[in-house]
């Protein structure tokens, strides 16, 4: 859900149906991170499969952290960096025993400092939105080839 809405999701528009779409998912994906939390089951039994989900969730959030600050609204970002962090908290239990997970939140951090902390320290000169996301793009997807 959260791939096939990303594309055309707005998350600075508060009525854009991909971006609200795009948090349900995020939303629902966190719920099943709370209820596994809750559990004593090991993560090396679980399909690593679900890390993708968790960071395809990260990803996203870290989407509309991005939107939040460039809002001014940092009670939500700030939420939204919680949540985070659950998400990191799950890929690095994985990454203790299985690489995928490591490198999954290896790359969660990398965006993070790209699209966060590159944005708040780039934010006077205002490099476009389109190389940011192409960078982005470049750390998510680039060594898939």
């Amino acid at each position: 859900m959260i791939q096939l809405h990303d594309p055309h999701a707005k998350p600075d528009s508060p009525n854009d149906y991909s971006a609200m779409q795009m948090l349900a998912a995020i939303r629902a994906i966190l719920d099943l991170i709370y209820k596994l939390c809750g559990t004593t089951y090991d993560l090396l039994y679980m399909d690593h499969s679900c890390s993708l989900g968790w960071f395809v969730a990260g990803a996203a959030i870290i989407r509309f952290i991005k939107a939040k600050i460039d809002a001014k609204d940092e009670d939500e970002a700030m939420g939204l960096e919680q949540e985070l962090g659950i998400v990191k908290f799950m890929l690095r239990n994985l990454g203790d025993r299985t690489i995928i997970g490591h490198r999954q939140v290896n790359v969660l951090e990398e965006i993070y400092n790209v699209e966060i902390k590159g944005h708040l320290r780039k934010a006077a000169t205002g490099p476009s939105a389109t190389d940011q996301r192409a960078e982005t793009d470049n750390l998510m997807f680039g060594n898939m080839q």
